[in-house]
Order: structure tokens, then C-alpha cells, then sequence
């Protein structure tokens, strides 16, 4: 059972760095600050903390495919 209304905190592990998200769960709807943006998404059968997880790690998996890709054009410039 979700705890509605309760601001909660989840940990994920990338890149050998440790990053944070706070949620709350309220009307079935996930609200998450992850790295200073506020994201939703629906309540489903998974946990919201387990949900809030994949999205910190697909924003963190993106913030580094962007990274090196910028990175690959500085080089090449």
C-alpha cells in the first residue's frame, strides 16, 4: 500500500555516483522531483518508489548519452 500524501525519498546508484528524488502519491498520481524538475506519472500494480527509480535512472542515463554525444562533437569540431 502507497503512502498518499507523504513525501518520500529514493536513491539510485549511477555511474559510481549516488543520486537522490523526492515523491508523494496523491489521486494515483506519482509526483516526482527529479533533479529539479517536477515529473507525474500514473500509479500502476509496481511500487512508486520502484517507478520514481526508473525514472531517475532513464533522466540520468539521458543527461550522459547527451553529455557524451556533446562531447563527441566538441572533438570533432
Amino acid at each position: 500500500m502507497e503512502q498518499h500524501s507523504q513525501v518520500l525519498t529514493t536513491e539510485v546508484e549511477f555511474d559510481g555516483n549516488s543520486y537522490t528524488a523526492t515523491y508523494f502519491v496523491e489521486h494515483g498520481i506519482i509526483h516526482a522531483n527529479i533533479d529539479g524538475r517536477l515529473v507525474h506519472a500514473p500509479l500502476t500494480q509496481e511500487e512508486a518508489q520502484r517507478t520514481v527509480q526508473a525514472m531517475l535512472t532513464g533522466h540520468l542515463l539521458q543527461t550522459h548519452r547527451k553529455s557524451a554525444q556533446r562531447d563527441s562533437w566538441m572533438d570533432h569540431a
